[in-house]
């Protein structure tokens, strides 16, 4: 076992959430500690003999699979206010010119510098660095002779006459100030553990420079008496609904290359890879019930266009299904159009297109907020290489990338303005509508968001005679049952078939437009229901007929609540 052990000497965490800069981040990434140790590391003699050591460390740590993370939980630690604080900025005023030119210089060496030898390269950043010394130098030099403005000049670079700039400091302050890293099945040999010994006793901070620490090496004693004090987060790819980074191999040599680059200034980067976790350990129960479709969605944001109602979720879904059609190739895979290469309905499930309704919350007015591609669980890894290209063509047909990189897809929608929807590239959007675990968490009680459409006609549901309306509200259920076991889930022990809303900002069915839009194909009929099972059920819930073109989507409630 390894167990890497960190006190917040100030009981204070502040580091920004990689996804929101007025979110703190809590519990610390794993990631974060392994780019503090590189930078302690590459600050003291890395080239001696014991800095070479410790390089070996952390080669070998970088290899490890996601630890385990031992801090407080979440709902125990609290979060300071975030209050923009106006900064004086650097003073750059008389070294813009060279600093700017020479930095593009650097980077567009390195840029290019692909299939070069690494002592080439280090030569010629060695070059650039030494002219963007002697032209800073001479930048900053006194002038021979003072020009009339020096007295202004001089002025307008004390700190209170500078221009300031907005900075925010998110911070957390945790129940526990210690947290842990820990590796089970970890082996470190006796090198190692004294490499990164000495690593931990430099290390200062992590996160903010404001963030002071202590680091060492514990022992799987300490590591007990911890999890017994704060909560236990463990990775968690099914199940998982917090986001943390790790590394991979290669990290070391990656973090060196882009430092090269960036030499401590903007932007800088961390790479790593996105684990989920979870918290707590569960006891070991049979799998709870789940659906045909992945609990894994791809999610799109609205962030430009008409804000849309609920009951426009089917045109929607129609609109972007084309989409991927069109630049899916020929013929189009089974997996995205839904039917066979002859023209048929496909045999097996398949890629579901699910508009997302505000339907959360004490504002909830139903407004579409994005669209979430769900892909069956036996999706081949073809098939999700198919979907996923057909994904990337579209986005690489937009010509305006976004501040991400991440460029949006545009959708047509007539005579109206274009809808444009970005990508969630991290899985944890602000929104609760927007993130998949809303929709897939386990729950006994679900209610519908969008209306199911029947497989089987029941009779009129508005019948003004009793028994005709009482036997259609029957053959509704039945209908209603044979969908749910159709995507692998048992029969709920209470069923109710509802013709009005039973989530807030949802639409009644009527008021949706006909399904299916083709006039050629029998309408099929719409209705709300609510579910209850004896145990959980995992998400997506999806039924219906319209189950693949953004009807019969399911909210799961815990506590009389939506989640």
């Amino acid at each position: 076992m390894l167990v890497i052990s960190i006190e917040l000497l100030s009981g204070v965490y502040v580091a920004t959430s990689y996804n929101d800069r007025e979110q703190a981040e809590w519990p610390p990434h794993p990631a974060r500690l392994f780019s503090a140790l590189v930078a302690t590391w590459a600050t003291h003699e890395p080239t001696s003999e014991e800095g070479l050591a410790e390089l070996t460390a952390m080669r070998w740590l970088e290899t490890l699979p996601a630890p385990e993370v031992l801090a407080s939980s979440r709902n125990l630690t609290a979060r300071r206010s975030v209050v923009p604080v106006f900064v004086p900025v650097n003073d750059v005023s008389l070294v813009t010119a060279p600093d700017s030119l020479q930095l593009a210089k650097a980077r567009a060496a390195h840029a290019s510098a692909e299939g070069i030898a690494r002592d080439r390269l280090a030569e010629d950043v060695a070059k650039l660095e030494k002219k963007l010394c002697a032209d800073t130098m001479k930048a900053i030099a006194p002038p021979a002779r003072p020009t009339k403005n020096f007295a202004s000049d001089v002025d307008a670079l004390l700190l209170d006459r500078r221009a300031k700039q907005p900075r925010t400091f998110p911070a957390v302050v945790p129940e526990h100030p210690d947290f842990a890293f820990v590796w089970p099945d970890a082996n470190a040999s006796p090198e190692v553990q004294l490499a990164l010994q000495r690593l931990l006793g430099r290390l200062v901070r992590l996160g903010h420079s404001s963030t002071l620490v202590r680091g060492w090496l514990a022992d799987e004693a300490f590591a007990g008496v911890l999890a017994r004090a704060v909560a236990t987060h463990v990775e968690d790819v099914e199940d998982g609904t917090i986001t943390l980074r790790w590394v991979g191999p290669g990290q070391v040599d990656r973090l060196e290359a882009a430092f090269a680059v960036h030499r401590e200034t903007e932007p800088r980067t961390l790479h790593s890879r996105f684990v989920r976790y979870r918290e707590g350990r569960r006891p070991s129960t049979r799998p709870c019930p789940r659906t045909v479709f992945s609990n894994e969605m791809i999610v799109f944001g609205r962030v430009d266009g008409p804000r849309l109602p609920i009951t426009s979720g089917p045109g929607i879904a129609r609109q972007f299904r084309r989409a991927l059609m069109s630049v899916a190739g020929t013929p189009t895979p089974t997996m995205i159009s839904g039917h066979t290469a002859e023209g048929g309905p496909a045999d097996r499930p398949h890629l579901a297109i699910v508009p997302l309704p505000a339907v959360l919350g004490p504002h909830a007015d139903g407004s579409l907020l994005g669209i979430g591609l769900v892909l069956p669980r036996d999706t081949s890894d073809d098939e999700r290489r198919t979907t996923l290209r057909a994904i990337g063509m579209l986005e690489a047909a937009n010509q305006e990338p976004s501040s991400d990189d991440v460029r949006p897809i545009r959708l047509v929608l007539g005579e109206s303005s274009d809808l444009l929807l970005q990508r969630d590239v991290w899985s944890e959007e602000r929104r609760l509508t927007l993130r998949s675990a809303t929709w897939v968490t386990p729950a006994r009680r679900w209610a519908s968001a969008t209306p199911i459409a029947l497989d089987k006609n029941p009779g009129d549901l508005h019948h003004h005679d009793a028994v005709m309306r009482a036997r259609a509200f029957t053959a509704a259920a039945t209908s209603l049952r044979e969908a749910i076991e159709r995507v692998g889930l048992p029969q709920p022990i209470e069923l109710d078939v509802v013709r009005s809303c039973v989530l807030p900002g949802t639409a009644k069915p009527r008021q949706y437009p006909r399904f299916p839009s083709d006039p050629k194909r029998p309408q099929r009929v719409l209705v709300h229901a609510r579910l209850i099972f004896s145990e959980p059920v995992r998400g997506p819930l999806l039924l219906g007929a319209g189950r693949y073109h953004g009807l019969g989507l399911f909210l799961p409630i815990v506590d009389g609540q939506p989640q």
